[in-house]
């Protein structure tokens, strides 16, 4: 049975005719009005195959945060020489064109993206975008809807987990193992895989307010996906954690809410402490399911 799809502007395109830009970012933090990108990679797809990629560090103008870089490895000395957003914002644009983009946790890229043109007064088109989070979570079960979990599923190789370019490939590889497995040996088409991610998915640039602090909402943020479905569920998560003194902890908690103030946190009971305790998101390390 055909999952619902409200109308498509793809037509009957054939997923092998169309051009596809994968994009990936890493940040500082969480919020797209609060932080900034630190790296950013493209990678051009035309029938299943990487014909062109872009990447570069960019410099954020302001520190990297320890739990940032003891996620992605990236410090504030590999960005001090690296270009500001502004300054690769043109080039950013030309490269995307008006091809569709693939995305894992899509409104968390195109959030920063969307935030980083704005400051640099460079408009872009609404574009037209697959999101793997999103076709992951409607068509298959796996244990984890991260990235590098579903890659690990997959048998897919993630050679450098959390830098830009690596996960691009990785969520370009993916793509196109869910786009296989949904068509079912069929040539596939982007409406059915439209349909697959429940729908059109057209990403506003408006939809990203300028502004950072304590009541700007939450509206901006793409939490993790684990950290997603455990609010949901209520399931507990193990975290590795980097305290103020730079220390690494390991944490079993129950989330119970998100919110920002400055940075953002996650209020959770933590089951070392017996204690409901505060967590900034962004020196959050590793988060995974506890097994059941």
């Amino acid at each position: 049975m055909a999952l619902p799809c409200r109308k498509s502007v793809t037509g009957d395109a054939k997923l092998a005719n169309t051009e596809l830009v994968v994009l990936d970012v890493e940040t500082t933090g969480l919020s797209p009005r609060c932080d900034r990108v630190i790296e950013i990679a493209l990678c051009r797809s035309l029938d299943g195959n990487v014909v062109e990629t872009y990447e570069t560090l960019v410099n954020p103008g302001r520190p990297i945060g320890m739990g940032a870089s003891a996620v992605n490895g990236i410090y504030d000395a590999d960005v001090r020489d690296a270009p500001r957003f502004s300054e690769i914002a043109g080039d950013v644009k030309e490269f995307l064109g008006d091809a569709v983009l693939v995305c894992h946790n899509a409104p968390f890229d195109l959030g920063f993206l969307g935030m980083e043109m704005r400051r640099a007064g460079v408009n872009l088109p609404s574009p037209r975008v697959f999101d793997t989070l999103r076709i992951a979570r409607a068509n298959f079960r796996f244990r984890s809807n991260s990235l590098s979990a579903i890659a690990r599923e997959l048998e897919i190789p993630t050679p450098v987990a959390h830098r830009a370019l690596a996960d691009a490939l990785t969520t370009h590889a993916v793509f196109h193992r869910f786009a296989a497995e949904l068509c079912r040996g069929a040539t596939p088409m982007l409406d059915r895989l439209v349909a697959a991610q429940g729908g059109a998915f057209h990403f506003e640039w408006s939809q990203v307010a300028p502004g950072c602090g304590q009541d700007e909402g939450l509206s901006s943020l793409a939490l993790p996906p684990e950290l997603q479905e455990a609010l949901a569920s209520s399931r507990r998560l193990r975290l590795e954690y980097v305290d103020t003194s730079g220390r690494r902890t390991k944490r079993l908690v129950t989330p119970l809410e998100v919110y920002e103030n400055g940075y953002v946190y996650l209020l959770a009971f933590c089951h070392l402490r017996k204690a409901e305790r505060h967590f900034r998101l962004d020196r959050v390390v590793t988060m995974r399911f506890e097994r059941q």
